[in-house]
């Protein structure tokens, strides 16, 4: 019968039980942490309270002697946690070594890529001319029949005639320019902090009630009419569509002519 290989032990690690079947480790976990959590007991004022914090302060010493996890003991995991915990997640790398002694004071002068375009163009360059030069055949009759009449023409024949600008007529009538038409009715809207308002419905009633105008304010507060009204007594009704500001109800008499501008101001409470 072959006899089997043995099987290979940690050894680097293997602790002698110096105090019965404890190991020196193991024992001083256990004479810290009992005491510490009889201590506890006893001098901690609290009656329940004292009872649970010593024996979890004596239970944490039997934990780290005799409790492994995957056969490692238990201060390995926490002495693992506080690494983990403090250890930075995110390495970047900087490059800090020289460039090589050889490669400090090279120079490239120009790119091959360049060269080898620069042939080649040139090479086309000369093809294209030697293809002109077989086109165009200068010594031939006909081509020199054609340069001496253009010699020979006279330079009249060759002038560019030269068109006169045209003029266009204006009118000397001054332009003037059209008037505006200015508004019959003008006011602004603003609230207890001089604001401008924006937005704000103007309506203009009869003594009936009957709506005659309605008018809303530009982003600078400011309202206008330019269709007169019959000279009497109006209703002068202002509303804010989001409901930020109140207005009184007023008559006002406008009258025939052109009137003043008109001043509105809100009831908010700020």
């Amino acid at each position: 019968m072959e006899q089997g290989h043995p099987i290979p032990r940690q050894i680097t690690t293997f602790e002698f039980k110096l105090i019965g079947f404890l190991t020196l480790r193991q024992f001083i976990y256990l004479v810290i942490f009992i005491p510490a959590g009889y201590l506890t007991f006893v001098l901690f004022p609290i009656p329940l309270l004292n009872i649970l914090l010593g024996i979890m302060i004596g239970a944490v010493g039997p934990a780290l002697a005799f409790v492994p996890i995957n056969d490692r003991p238990l201060e390995v995991w926490i002495k693992n946690l506080i690494k983990r915990l403090t250890s930075p997640t995110q390495y970047f790398y900087k490059k800090q070594n020289p460039p090589l002694y050889f490669l400090q004071d090279l120079v490239f002068v120009s790119d091959p890529h360049k060269v080898f375009t620069h042939i080649e163009s040139q090479k086309m360059l000369n093809q294209y001319l030697s293809q002109k030069k077989q086109a165009i055949n200068v010594s031939s009759p006909q081509t020199k029949q054609r340069i001496s009449q253009l010699l020979a023409s006279p330079p009249s024949l060759l002038s560019v005639k030269k068109e006169k600008p045209k003029t266009e007529a204006f009118s000397s009538k001054p332009i003037t320019p059209s008037l505006s038409k200015k508004p019959f009715l003008t006011g602004v809207v603003k609230n207890r902090k001089m604001i401008p308002l924006s937005g704000i419905l103007i309506y203009i009633k009869d003594q009936n009630g009957k709506v005659l105008r309605l008018l809303k304010t530009n982003p600078y507060g400011v309202f206008a009419t330019f269709n007169p009204l019959k000279e009497g007594e109006y209703i002068f009704e202002l509303k804010d569509p989001q409901g930020s500001y109140f207005f009184d109800t007023m008559r006002l008499k406008i009258g025939g002519e052109t009137q003043k501008p008109l001043e509105f101001f809100s009831k908010e409470l700020l």
